[in-house]
């Protein structure tokens, strides 16, 4: 054979080579993004919950104290993991939100109803950030996974729908369990409300699927977009416009969470796809 033809073969050979090499890298590499990613929205859920349990037990619920004891313990293992991925040598944001958590559970006992939300809104709002950060440094976009063009709307918007449900759980419960909506609760609740509405009624829509997740996807939207209406019902006529707040603090947190939960089963099944289109 011709010394040039076994040149340009070996040559082929190696470019193909390296080219496969830097697409198994690549996959690796959304792989592990992906599973930090679901690390960071599991604690995310976390801290929402300990943010709403903790509002009912500063507004005079004791019976919330073991709970929150108990889900301390569970972040704290969560912290862990997401530790030994490394990621606190790829973000700062990670260091700050380790160190924000750490102080604000040694002065729990010390704060009040108001600071308590606004310390645990800060975490979550870090975390979301943090969230996004990864998605973009695992080539987790759009442009990367052109199969799900919305994904990008998933580490975002969907999100951040979830955390505003979760604040109004926050605010509501404490509402519920003080047996009054003070003017200061009635404007966030109403703000909130609104965000709620509008993801219900306009971002679910911009939504994408692979083909064979079309069924299950449209299922999971109709319930999230049930459980958002009678949240926003709930929100507006039992709290904001209630002469007298008379709904049970466990009902109003457990239909918040039901809310959360349908947004979070949207989340699952869009990174369920994902990883399909990372490991055909």
């Amino acid at each position: 054979m011709d010394i040039h033809i076994v040149t340009v073969v070996v040559l082929i050979i190696v470019a193909m080579a390296l080219h496969f090499s830097r697409q198994s890298s690549e996959k690796k590499k959304q792989l592990s993004g992906l599973s930090i990613i679901v690390k960071i929205k599991t604690l995310m859920s976390l801290v929402q919950q300990h943010r709403g349990l903790s509002s009912a037990w500063l507004n005079g619920d004791q019976s919330k104290l073991p709970i929150l004891k108990n889900m301390e313990q569970k972040i704290g293992l969560l912290c862990g993991e997401i530790n030994e991925t490394g990621i606190e040598n790829i973000n700062v944001r990670w260091r700050g939100f380790l160190d924000h958590w750490s102080r604000l559970t040694r002065k729990s006992h010390d704060t009040d109803v108001t600071n308590n939300f606004k310390q645990h809104t800060q975490m979550i709002s870090n975390l979301l950030y943090l969230l996004e950060d990864e998605a973009e440094r695992a080539h987790l976009t759009p442009s990367a996974i052109p199969e799900l063009p919305s994904i990008g709307f998933v580490w975002r918007e969907l999100v951040s729908t979830a955390e505003s449900v979760g604040q109004s759980r926050a605010i509501g419960t404490g509402v519920a369990t003080a047996k009054s909506c003070s003017s200061v609760d009635k404007i966030r609740l109403s703000f909130l409300e609104k965000h709620i509405n509008s993801t219900c009624s306009d971002m679910l829509k911009k939504l994408t699927c692979l083909e064979q997740f079309s069924g299950q996807h449209a299922n999971l939207l109709s319930s999230a977009q049930d459980k958002m209406k009678r949240l926003i019902n709930t929100i507006e006529h039992d709290l904001i416009q209630a002469s007298k707040v008379s709904i049970d603090q466990n009902d109003y947190f457990n239909l918040a969470s039901d809310t959360i939960t349908s947004l979070d089963n949207i989340f699952n099944s869009q990174v369920e796809q994902v990883k399909m289109v990372l490991t055909q």
